[in-house]
């Protein structure tokens, strides 16, 4: 029997691999005083991200992750609901729920532990407008 037929998807939500710029600290007060890495945002949901980060980043550990949400500032603009042409980014508290390690760069699965209203309506509004334009769903 192939080993495909033991497989049963583990993930609720739907993933969207669309890559986005992001940057992640360990969250430990001061947090002006955390050193803040660079990360791609390789897919999200709306509970969790795959990061990849350029440091070593422990399982279990909790950090800030800032995540860009790329033209999101143009409908927010467009609706009047935001004045600058910066891009969009949600910051929310996460937990490294896995890690692998491979030549001083992490791949790490996150959930978010507390994100605020504004930025979990952001979000979900991104995701939802993703998903009807059809990009790529993917549950692996």
């Amino acid at each position: 029997m192939p080993q495909e037929a033991h497989y049963r998807e583990r993930r609720a939500m739907t993933r969207y691999p669309h890559p986005f710029t992001a940057s992640i600290a360990e969250f430990v007060f001061p947090m002006s005083c955390q050193p803040e890495f660079k990360a791609e945002c390789l897919d999200m949901t709306s509970k969790g991200a795959m990061l990849e980060v350029c440091s070593i980043i422990p399982k279990g550990s909790v950090q800030q992750v800032s995540i860009e949400l790329p033209g999101f500032e143009k409908k927010l603009h467009k609706n009047s609901l935001l004045n600058c042409d910066s891009p969009y980014q949600i910051r929310v508290v996460s937990r490294v729920i896995w890690a692998t390690v491979k030549n001083d760069t992490s791949v790490i699965g996150i959930e978010f532990l507390n994100m605020n209203k504004s930025a979990e309506q952001a979000l979900a509004r991104y995701l939802k407008e993703k998903r009807t334009q059809g990009l790529p769903d993917n549950k692996s």
